[in-house]
């Protein structure tokens, strides 16, 4: 492919922990794989630089611009990429000035006017990406269409006025979109190369979550035989397991349940892993699960409180939660979670619960982590924090990990919600630790036994 419509660059964290966290963890840009399939469809030629794979620098960008001559760039960045995305468009405006500069992803979504007022970002894409981008690219590269008529869009008029283009419609059918192809990736630089987004929006309302309002509140789902004709295609490249990457792919029972069926009855023989919550779950739901290729399942905790639970509003309660990772312990199926530390109405008591019941879940078997309650753009946080007592002291998006805390908030001050964050890692550790000898002297007061019996 010697000239590109489009080069899509994934950008990275600034983070030196995010870098590390993908070395481990680390899964292809399906978003961008979406966007690339898609347009395909309409002629347009494009290629994926994801800047979180070790060897893609710079020089890889600039020797890509030189010989494959791309008419535009679309960058994506969350949060915490933003800046580093503003890194590489600088770059590529100063050298590369007549490339027009496409910027998307969830953050620019609601930060659209800061990203057009750096000077380097010549349109900003919100929300879903694919018609949008389409239409633009059929006005910026074939001069079809009016600047004014694509929805979903923000640029600066010839005047320098930002102008915010009504909100495009969100794709009803999801179905209706191509499977991502996986050409499009350098999938042996991924430690987890397959994956699967099975809907899109989250029908949850979470003070700390910004997909509600990145989906416009609009829950939509593929069909279950969509996603199991995507298993099928991973299946055919080689792949044995897949990582389901939706934050609710459980929410709707009547899909998940002919999912189940489908992957059961066809013999797909594919394991896999997902994001739920505990309401949805029963102990016969899981066995389910389990037989059609579960093996493990994240849910969403936050919280070791129904007071915080409460607030954060979860609509779960702890009963819900300790019978799930018991029913999940007793089928042998791996559960994770991640607990909040320092969120709007957190304090030093309610940690210390978060901290006791972190423990208790790793007794029954879960990984759990700890992240800092993060005020993102387009969450209820970001946009009322006098309403949660919030004081932002951070403005460096840089800093929006989860692992660094930006506010003091009305009971802890930032320096306390920092320290609560490392005790709170420093009690997990200790107690994985306390785990794993009483596990090793279990074993061993067994094989004594054992021997005992077997001298007799």
């Amino acid at each position: 492919m010697k000239e590109l419509d489009i080069l899509y660059i994934n950008a990275p964290s600034a983070y030196p922990g995010s870098m590390l966290s993908h070395r481990i963890q680390g899964l292809p840009p399906l978003g961008l794989g979406y966007l690339a399939t898609y347009i395909r469809q309409f002629g347009y030629k494009s290629q994926i630089l994801d800047f979180y794979i070790r060897t893609i620098t710079l020089v890889e960008l600039s020797v890509i611009l030189c010989e494959k001559t791309p008419k535009t760039v679309g960058i994506s960045t969350t949060t915490e990429t933003y800046n580093c995305g503003l890194k590489i468009a600088t770059f590529i405006k100063k050298n590369f000035p007549d490339i027009p500069i496409l910027m998307g992803g969830c953050h620019v979504t609601f930060e659209y006017n800061n990203a057009l007022n750096s000077g380097v970002v010549d349109y900003v894409i919100r929300n879903e990406g694919e018609i949008t981008t389409r239409e633009l690219l059929d006005y910026l590269l074939k001069g079809i269409g009016k600047i004014e008529n694509i929805d979903g869009i923000c640029y600066k008029n010839s005047a320098g006025k930002i102008i915010k283009n009504k909100n495009r419609k969100y794709i009803a059918d999801l179905d209706s979109l191509p499977i991502p192809d996986r050409s499009f990736f350098d999938l042996k630089s991924y430690t987890f190369p397959a994956s699967i987004s099975t809907s899109r929006g989250c029908p949850g309302n979470c003070i700390f979550c910004a997909a509600t309002a990145l989906s416009g509140g609009c829950y939509r789902i593929r069909s279950a035989q969509n996603i199991v004709d995507e298993f099928i295609y991973l299946r055919n490249l080689g792949f044995k397991h897949v990582n389901i990457i939706d934050d609710t792919m459980t929410a709707n029972i009547e899909r998940l349940d002919e999912f189940l069926n489908i992957m059961i009855d066809q013999k797909i023989d594919m394991t896999w892993n997902c994001e739920s919550r505990v309401d949805i779950m029963t102990k016969s739901l899981l066995q389910k699960m389990k037989e059609a290729g579960c093996i493990s399942i994240q849910f969403g905790v936050e919280a070791g409180s129904q007071e915080m639970l409460d607030c954060l509003k979860k609509n779960v309660t702890m009963d819900q939660i300790r019978n799930v990772f018991t029913w999940a312990q007793e089928l042998e199926i791996t559960t994770a979670t991640c607990l909040i530390i320092g969120q709007p109405f957190d304090t030093k008591d309610t940690i210390k619960k978060t901290v006791s019941f972190a423990l208790e879940l790793q007794k029954l078997g879960a990984r759990v982590v700890f992240s800092v309650s993060t005020p993102y753009p387009g969450t209820f946080m970001y946009n009322n924090p006098d309403k949660l007592g919030l004081k932002i002291l951070d403005t460096d998006f840089d800093n929006y990990t989860t692992q660094i805390p930006v506010y003091d908030s009305m009971h802890l001050s930032k320096e306390e919600i920092r320290t609560a964050f490392f005790d709170a890692f420093v009690a997990l550790g200790k107690g994985f630790m306390h785990e794993n000898t009483r596990s090793m002297l279990q074993r061993v007061r067994k094989e004594l036994k054992n021997e005992i019996i077997r001298g007799k």
